[in-house]
């Protein structure tokens, strides 16, 4: 791993160099650097309007009680494609203006996070499943509800289920009743 980072601190720069050059003697010096300068202006400023977009869809994925993995993968992808507008290149600057492309964006997202959840469930062998909820103070909206599955494979393990509930008692309860660390007793 650490080779592969050294050689694309190497690689990526001599072959953005070689691209500069190239270009800049069809071209001319002074349009590929505005062209590249251009390409990072342009770029941020669809970086910036697109990540506002991506924001308010995860609000609104919070907003219906799911968690918003999808736009959280896609604003990670939009800052990749900031950085590489960024960095000065015109291979670069393809790269990122690539993570613009919202649909583009958008498969790359879900296969990014169909890549983790499947190392997770093979890497969770043996882990404890919860289910959580909890709801409003009024008891009629359910603020958040979170369930992690059960992973396949689990031969030669305890199979027992621990139910249980969690009640916070209104704070007008007697503080005679508890102990020292606020416990009831």
């Amino acid at each position: 791993m650490f080779n592969l980072t050294v050689l694309l601190f190497i690689l990526v720069p001599l072959a953005e160099l070689y691209v500069l050059i190239e270009v800049g003697g069809v071209i001319g010096a002074l349009p590929t650097i505005l062209l590249t300068v251009f390409t990072a202006v342009v770029g941020v400023a669809l970086m910036r309007q697109q990540g506002v977009s991506t924001m308010q869809r995860a609000q609104a994925s919070m907003a219906q009680g799911q968690p918003p993995a999808q736009e959280m993968m896609e604003g990670v992808l939009l800052f990749l494609g900031g950085l590489f507008l960024l960095i000065p290149g015109l291979m670069t600057d393809f790269l990122g203006f690539l993570l613009l492309i919202p649909p583009l964006r958008a498969v790359m997202a879900r296969k990014v996070i169909e890549q983790r959840r499947t190392q997770y469930a093979q890497q969770r062998d043996g882990v404890f499943e919860t289910e959580w909820t909890q709801k409003s103070e009024d008891g009629d909206q359910i603020l958040h509800v979170r369930t992690l599955g059960r992973s396949e494979g689990r031969s030669g393990h305890d199979e027992r289920v621990i139910d249980g509930e969690v009640t916070h008692e209104s704070s007008d309860q007697s503080d005679a009743s508890k102990d020292d660390r606020g416990r009831n007793r």
